[in-house]
């Protein structure tokens, strides 16, 4: 059995915690054979633990304490600490772990509640399990999500060789509704517009504005407080954005371009 679980973003200009997008890269954990101990074979580094401590293993034991340890293999795509959703897909994934072999049954809706309570927010949480792109909006223990159609992008993601920790822009709530306007009506140039609508800032940001902007494509913002840089490119102009990012020597980071996931959370 495999549990695969995509990237997201949530970030969204102003839609901070509430707008999401899943994109095609994922956690993928498969399982193995029973054992007489949890063990975690990773490609996540030293630090991430290999045993019943590991974050998967603990979210599923927490949710199904009687669970037989088995011997699990995880890989991951998603970047750490990037704001690209790796610690939501891990949470995601355990949670799965538990349903699957604790035969817990338990149904979208309640994946999505029980995730977003751990959160707080339901920003990534929703793309994780729905894929695609989300909203969402929870309070007093409500949760209340919804698919959105969105134009036909494709995702830039920059991450500049340092970083530069920032506030986090707070979530503007007649922007955010403009934006799913926008969205539905396939505006797309007053959409990118509204997701660059925010005071905060990197040089970083700045930089990769200035080529998107030279050819007329709007929507960059940063996925998280350490500085990733994320563009909503129009599928057509892909090749041209990469190309010129390709020239301005002076952009010393990494970028590679992904698609929109339209599946979540999978189990095969």
């Amino acid at each position: 059995m495999r549990i695969k679980v995509p990237m997201t973003t949530a970030d969204l200009g102003p839609g901070v915690d509430s707008l999401g997008l899943a994109l095609n890269r994922y956690l993928t954990v498969e399982v193995g054979p029973l054992a007489t101990d949890w063990h975690v074979e990773h490609n996540l580094g030293a630090t991430i633990p290999s045993d019943a401590t590991n974050y998967i293993v603990a979210v599923a034991t927490k949710l199904a304490p009687d669970l037989q340890p088995h011997s699990l293999t995880v890989q991951s795509e998603i970047p750490l600490q990037s704001g690209l959703g790796s610690s939501t897909a891990a949470l995601v994934a355990g949670m799965e772990l538990a349903n699957q072999l604790g035969n817990l049954q338990l149904d979208d809706y309640t994946k999505l509640v029980l995730a977003t309570r751990t959160e707080g927010h339901p920003g990534h949480v929703l793309p994780a399990i729905l894929g695609g792109a989300t909203v969402g909006y929870f309070a007093q223990g409500e949760l209340y999500a919804s698919g959105v159609v969105v134009p036909d992008y494709r995702v830039l993601i920059y991450k500049p060789t340092e970083s530069f920790t920032h506030a986090r822009a707070m979530v503007n709530g007649p922007a955010a509704t403009m934006l799913l306007a926008a969205w539905q009506n396939g505006q797309v140039a007053l959409a990118g517009r509204l997701i660059e609508a925010t005071e905060v800032t990197t040089p970083a940001l700045e930089r990769v504005r200035q080529a998107t902007h030279a050819l007329d494509i709007y929507g960059t913002y940063l996925a998280d407080t350490r500085g990733t840089v994320m563009v909503l490119v129009p599928a057509d102009m892909v090749t041209d954005l990469t190309d010129v990012l390709g020239h301005m020597d002076d952009l010393t980071g990494t970028y590679e371009v992904v698609e929109i996931a339209p599946q979540g959370l999978v189990v095969e």
